[in-house]
């Protein structure tokens, strides 16, 4: 019954097929609305009561399998290794600079323009550089000390340890964890760090890598010398050959042609000649004497004439030696002034190559007796008081950081997969 203005209205009776029709209709609706709201099927379940609980345990157990496996159980063996079982390292330091004690020689011949004595520093710092971190130096050391029992001692971690079966390519990347070097580009100084397991032998280690790298810098630049000294020597075993021949040729020079000096045969020659001269006068005037007193034709005037002829021959020859021309070419002493001339220049020239050639190879045998490259350590090897590591607070941050971050990768990587299959 309904009341409607006061009257009394009477309801129709619903029978059961259309109460039957309204609630499909209504769940319908709210079946509908349930869709469009929210398309989860997870939720469309959980909201109506069929949430598919054996899944959502199988993923919920799985991601406290993660987090145990990826967070839990790495902070904790990172916790027991650094604090337990890490073995301390003692860092010993040193600061240094590479110096040069090359004299400077005749720049045209053992100095190149391309290469600068600062260019030239640089040069032997970055070979010293690589030097530290090439196989060379793990061959160097193992002939001072036995790398196997520095480094792989019972008494280092496991972790930490140098295996007894390590290869050198494998000795060489443990020595490049424990060796570090830097250098400034400004001032040219370079610091070495090397990690070892006792204060002592670190800085001994240390003393060792300064003295290796100065023997190995230098005995570069030896050979460089080496190979100058013996062109030197060379050079002049070639300068005393061509002295040795010129002086040989000037004295057969001289057996060939009788003179030995010319300046003492142009004496002779000038004094024998004043004498024939004189000799010459004195007859004409005897002459001229005796044919004012006989006939020109007797036998005294016939006999001076031919001795004045005779003195004649003799100072027309003695001229012709001198200067003039012979019967035989070449034979005049002008002639022997420009071949001995010659001769002498030759042999002066030479004696002046021979000399120069004496003097840069005792420049030579100089340098290459002393030292040439000096790793200068302004600093001594520092004898650590306290292990740099391991540092605790420091590796346990990092390994947190480590553990999170592969922990909410791994629980995102499921998290995502049950999305999809939702």
């Amino acid at each position: 019954m309904q009341k409607d203005d006061g009257r009394l209205i009477e309801a129709k009776p619903v029978t059961s097929l259309e109460r039957s029709q309204r609630v499909a209709a209504a769940l319908s609706s709210y079946a509908r609305a349930l869709t469009f709201e929210n398309r989860s099927r997870r939720n469309l379940y959980r909201l109506a009561g069929l949430a598919p609980r054996a899944r959502d345990r199988v993923f919920s157990i799985l991601i406290m399998f993660l987090i145990g496996t990826t967070l839990i159980l790495p902070m904790i063996a990172s916790i027991g290794y650094f604090v337990f079982l890490a073995s301390p390292g003692y860092v010993s330091e040193v600061r240094f600079i590479v110096r040069s004690s090359t004299p400077l020689l005749s720049r045209d011949r053992y100095s190149s323009n391309n290469i600068e004595p600062k260019e030239k520093i640089v040069q032997d710092t970055a070979i010293l550089l690589n030097y530290l971190a090439s196989p060379a130096i793990i061959q160097d050391m193992q002939k001072q000390v036995d790398l196997h029992s520095l480094f792989g001692g019972s008494n280092i971690d496991f972790l930490s340890r140098l295996s007894a079966d390590a290869t050198q390519d494998d000795m060489l990347e443990y020595w490049k964890k424990h060796a570090h070097t830097y250098v400034n580009p400004k001032s040219g100084i370079v610091e070495l760090e090397v990690t070892a397991y006792s204060p002592q032998d670190a800085r001994d280690l240390v003393q060792l890598v300064l003295r290796l790298s100065e023997e190995r810098v230098n005995k570069l630049s030896s050979g460089m010398w080496q190979d100058l000294r013996s062109s030197t020597e060379r050079d002049v075993d070639l300068a005393t050959k061509d002295v040795a021949d010129l002086r040989g040729k000037f004295r057969d020079t001289q057996n060939q042609t009788g003179v030995f000096d010319i300046a003492l045969s142009a004496q002779r020659l000038a004094s024998v000649l004043t004498s024939v001269e004189s000799n010459i006068a004195e007859l004409r005037s005897r002459r001229q004497a005796l044919s004012e007193t006989v006939a020109i034709n007797t036998p005294q005037i016939a006999d001076l004439d031919r001795r004045i002829a005779a003195a004649e021959d003799q100072a027309n020859d003695l001229r012709a030696q001198a200067a003039g021309s012979t019967d035989r070419e070449g034979t005049n002493l002008a002639e022997y002034s420009t071949l001995f001339e010659k001769l002498k220049l030759d042999l002066s020239l030479a004696e002046a190559r021979l000399k120069a050639a004496l003097e840069d190879l005792e420049k030579v045998k100089l340098v290459s007796s002393l030292q040439l490259i000096y790793v200068d350590n302004f600093i001594e090897p520092t004898l650590p008081d306290s292990n740099e590591y391991p540092n605790i607070a420091l590796s346990l941050f990092l390994s947190l950081l480590a553990c999170l971050a592969t922990s909410a990768v791994a629980c995102g990587v499921v998290v995502m997969v049950r999305q999809k299959l939702d």
